[in-house]
């Protein structure tokens, strides 16, 4: 289900976009992503929590938390939201006209409150940003031959911090915000969400207490197979995020983490409140989404 969600979603965040151009009022980043957590929702079934804690910004607007209660690991991701504008013909001009935001009333550059966010929480915790565009601006890049522009991107926030902080005059300013620059760097949400993993029909998938959700004939590995589709591993998502760092030659940035082999004490919070018992004892530090994907051993299911 993540999967189609990755594929699908992104096309109707371009029109949803597109529409928002011929308004005195434009949708701004909050809406896209109100409604991306509507969608995570219905495409999760009950492997995908969501909340919206009532806690302090810094730096992040979603908080993507990978566990896997069946070997204890877990992994996060934290990601602010950004929007391309752009009413000429010319794409490469278009930009996130608030890429250089500070958090709060201070000075500090959002990005780098982010990154610096993720640094100090320090194992596995990743740094990303999301990137919403419209129609125009996607039909103008694909035109060109850059078909990567979709209407959600995915960016490494080291990359974002990186230019941010080296925009020290106009020109800079004006060129590290277009996107121009940063696409190169950006990769579509089915490199987080595909392939879909399956976990198999049988006593695992129809255990007493565990999570519901529709059953599906897939093609895997040139077999069908029958399962529940359920979000990937912690493990999963931090090496595709590796394959992703490798495959476009990230330089000067942190390495990704690794997994971690213990559930903090906030996400199993969060997953005893899904349960219906635990006590809300999650630390107040971040207000933004918070989504949980519950996966299930690497063992008992396949990738399809």
């Amino acid at each position: 289900m993540l999967c189609h969600f990755a594929h699908q979603f992104p096309p109707f965040v371009e029109s949803f976009l597109e529409r928002g151009r011929s308004l005195r009022r434009r949708f701004r980043e909050e809406t896209v992503t109100d409604l991306m957590m509507g969608s995570l929702i219905t495409a999760g079934s009950g492997r995908v929590i969501v909340e919206f804690p009532d806690e302090p910004a810094t730096g992040a607007d979603m908080e993507w938390n990978f566990v896997n209660p069946a070997d204890n690991t877990f992994f996060r991701i934290l990601l602010q939201a950004k929007q391309a504008y752009g009413e000429g013909m010319k794409w490469r001009r278009h930009a996130y006209r608030e890429l250089l935001h500070t958090s709060g009333t201070g000075t500090k550059l959002q990005a780098e409150t982010l990154c610096d966010t993720a640094r100090v929480r320090g194992s596995a915790t990743y740094p990303l940003y999301i990137l919403y565009h419209p129609a125009h601006t996607c039909a103008l890049a694909r035109k060109d031959g850059v078909t990567d522009v979709a209407g959600v991107n995915l960016v490494d926030g080291y990359v974002i911090e990186r230019l941010v902080k080296a925009a020290k005059n106009r020109a800079l300013r004006t060129s590290n915000k277009s996107l121009r620059v940063i696409a190169p760097h950006i990769f579509p949400l089915s490199d987080i969400f595909c392939p879909p993993t399956i976990l198999p029909a049988g006593p695992v998938a129809f255990a007493p207490g565990s999570f519901p959700g529709p059953f599906y004939a897939l093609s895997a590995g040139g077999r069908r197979v029958i399962g529940i589709a359920i979000p990937p591993t912690p493990s999963d998502v931090r090496n595709r995020l590796a394959g992703r760092r490798g495959a476009q030659n990230v330089k000067d940035a942190p390495a990704v983490t690794e997994i971690a082999s213990e559930i903090p004490d906030d996400v199993q919070a969060i997953l005893g409140r899904a349960r219906g018992s635990g006590r809300d004892d999650a630390p107040e530090e971040i207000r933004r989404w918070r989504i949980t994907f519950v996966s299930a051993s690497p063992r008992d299911g396949s990738e399809g």
